[in-house]
């Protein structure tokens, strides 16, 4: 039987730590994922939150437009584009939603979801051809290991302080 999984939708922390992972079922429905976990992050982490998203120009017009604009306003939420996708778009665009130009963003380039892929492209083979069931087992150990691995490595960081 083939299910209709297309990938997944993740949202990191600037640690790399993986904080919400939402399976994604249909290619053409591909807003709601973004807004999905925008309402995730306000929810548990609260105000004065930031999104650094590849789109992040198009993710801030479309949650001006959707239910959780109040939220977002009332909570401050900023919505950025990753540094390596900034410098694509237009002069206009980088200089509202570039990370480079924007307080509190340091020098982070919010590309840690780009490494987080890049790290499980080696599950792929592994579970091509699985039920859904294996497909969602193998994308867990994946994520708990290198989520186990920040950890570890955080660790390492503050014992050296």
């Amino acid at each position: 039987m083939v299910f209709k999984q297309t990938s997944i939708f993740v949202m990191a922390c600037c640690h790399g730590f993986v904080e919400c992972i939402v399976e994604m079922k249909r290619s053409g429905e591909l807003v709601k994922y973004g807004l999905v976990v925008v309402s995730w992050l306000l929810n548990v982490c609260g105000e004065d939150q930031a999104v650094g998203h590849d789109v992040g120009c198009a993710s801030k017009k479309m949650i001006a437009s959707s239910s959780l604009r109040n939220e977002v306003q009332e909570k401050q939420l900023k919505v950025v584009v990753n540094t390596f996708h900034g410098f694509a778009h237009n002069c206009l665009c980088q200089l509202e939603n570039h990370p480079l130009y924007q307080v509190g963003f340091s020098n982070k380039d919010l590309e840690t979801c780009e490494c987080i892929f890049s790290s499980s492209n080696n599950m792929a083979p592994l579970i091509h051809h699985t039920s859904e069931f294996h497909w969602k087992q193998f994308l867990d150990l994946h994520f708990s290991q290198w989520d186990s691995d920040k950890y570890l490595e955080l660790s390492k960081v503050c014992a050296k302080s």
